[in-house]
């Protein structure tokens, strides 16, 4: 599986603090565990959004808005709910 970051992904992330990028990471390598291993985690959070976006929660405040197809993972964007709903408003 393919694995990708886009520019929006990597700009919302520098602007979180330095705890929230490592909950961020440590959510995000769970998840690609979850897809190599198919042993879901507790506690993961996931959520369809819309068709291909997902959600990834990491912890109460924060969320990875991802996109899922066939054999790519796209990270598109991380903020709180309502950043992740303008963000996908506005795509």
């Amino acid at each position: 599986m393919r694995v990708e970051y886009l520019g929006s992904y990597d700009r919302a992330l520098r602007k979180l603090p330095r705890n929230t990028q490592h909950d961020t990471a440590r959510a995000i390598d769970r998840l690609l565990e979850y897809f190599r291993t198919g042993l879901r985690p507790h506690g993961l959070g996931l959520k369809r959004l819309h068709r291909h976006y997902w959600e990834l929660r990491i912890g109460l405040a924060n969320r990875v808005l991802f996109e899922f197809q066939e054999d790519r993972l796209t990270f598109v964007f991380v903020g709180n709910h309502d950043a992740i709903r303008r963000w996908l408003h506005s795509a």
